[in-house]
């Protein structure tokens, strides 16, 4: 120990900090996230918040009658649920998200424009398939 530590007990001053500027939320946020769109499918089916009876456009109705493949926005005003009588105002459509953004959806070979589910099937699909023909060459005489 130096005769200077010996004389002077008080402890080291603490390192100098960088004084940041605290960020305000909007500078945090990235301005990318504004431009993400990810691309949303109707399905053309419709759900009846109050009774959960579901419209599939590619059915229609045949005791209104609504012939099939009429979209929702095309159905009369008065026609109700066939279940609980709830209006038309009442069903929420069902619809998927796609994996990735809208203005990507015109690229590649198709893969795309499916679900996240339906790119999993695809991809655990090929690779149990290619694992059967690869035990399969085992069976060559």
């Amino acid at each position: 120990m130096s005769n200077r530590e010996a004389e002077d007990p008080s402890p080291p001053p603490p390192p100098p900090t960088l004084e940041a500027e605290p960020e305000s939320p909007e500078e945090k946020f990235d301005k990318r996230r504004l431009e993400e769109k990810f691309a949303v499918l109707n399905t053309g089916i419709y759900e009846c918040r109050s009774c959960g009876y579901k419209y599939d456009e590619s059915v229609g109705d045949p005791a209104y009658p609504i012939p099939p493949g009429l979209p929702f926005d095309k159905i009369p005003v008065d026609w109700r649920c066939p279940t609980c009588g709830a209006a038309k105002s009442f069903f929420e459509s069902k619809s998927v998200e796609i994996a990735g953004f809208a203005q990507n959806q015109q690229f590649g070979l198709g893969g795309n424009a499916l679900t996240s589910g339906q790119k999993a099937l695809l991809i655990y699909g090929s690779l149990f398939f290619f694992f059967l023909l690869f035990l399969s060459g085992y069976f060559l005489q």
